[in-house]
């Protein structure tokens, strides 16, 4: 009977990445339909799977996994690099898989995200600024906010739930487990 509870899980994190990475790239946005049944379905086949404490996916592994990405991609939120979609995505990941996973989904989500942005920077034709804003901005954090106009390379936006998604999928595919 378990086994069935698990394939939902898989076949529920599957189902969100494809519906998040269609939505962000067609629509600019990761939907809270698609993100907050996830949460709480992780949260309650975690309860299912393994009880508070037991079973290799459980409670507390769905708990830590949204601890872990909600305060890592907290951080960026408040800090304006991610939206709000993204770090419910991000979060829902962690509850569906438990923190180990969720670690290694931001991992590979962070290599797409950076060739993601390169390649929007050279379609944009804005390669050589955006570079040049990048080292700017981690040398003089600050400084980059002052005088950006509306075509500034800071000011374009990267797709990070496809991102999350794609390193989610990633993570999947290789066949990262729940430690």
């Amino acid at each position: 009977m378990l086994v069935y509870f698990d394939a939902a899980r898989e076949a529920i994190l599957l189902a969100l990445v494809v519906a998040a990475a269609f939505t962000d790239l067609a629509y600019g946005k990761v939907y809270n339909w698609a993100t907050l049944p996830a949460i709480v379905l992780g949260l309650l086949l975690g309860y299912v799977l393994g009880g508070v404490n037991q079973g290799q996916f459980s409670l507390v592994q769905s708990g830590l996994g949204i601890a872990l990405a909600g305060g890592i991609f907290g951080v960026f939120f408040l800090l304006g690099a991610f939206g709000a979609g993204d770090l419910k995505l991000a979060v829902a990941v962690g509850a569906l898989k438990g923190w180990s996973f969720a670690l290694a989904a931001i991992a590979y989500a962070a290599l797409v995200g950076g060739v993601v942005a390169l390649a929007v920077l050279v379609w944009k034709g804005q390669l050589r600024r955006g570079l040049r804003d990048s080292l700017t901005a981690v040398v003089r954090p600050g400084k980059l906010d002052k005088g950006l106009g509306a075509d500034s390379p800071a000011r374009l936006t990267v797709p990070y739930g496809f991102a999350i998604s794609a390193g989610t999928l990633w993570a999947w595919l290789i066949g990262v487990q729940v430690l």
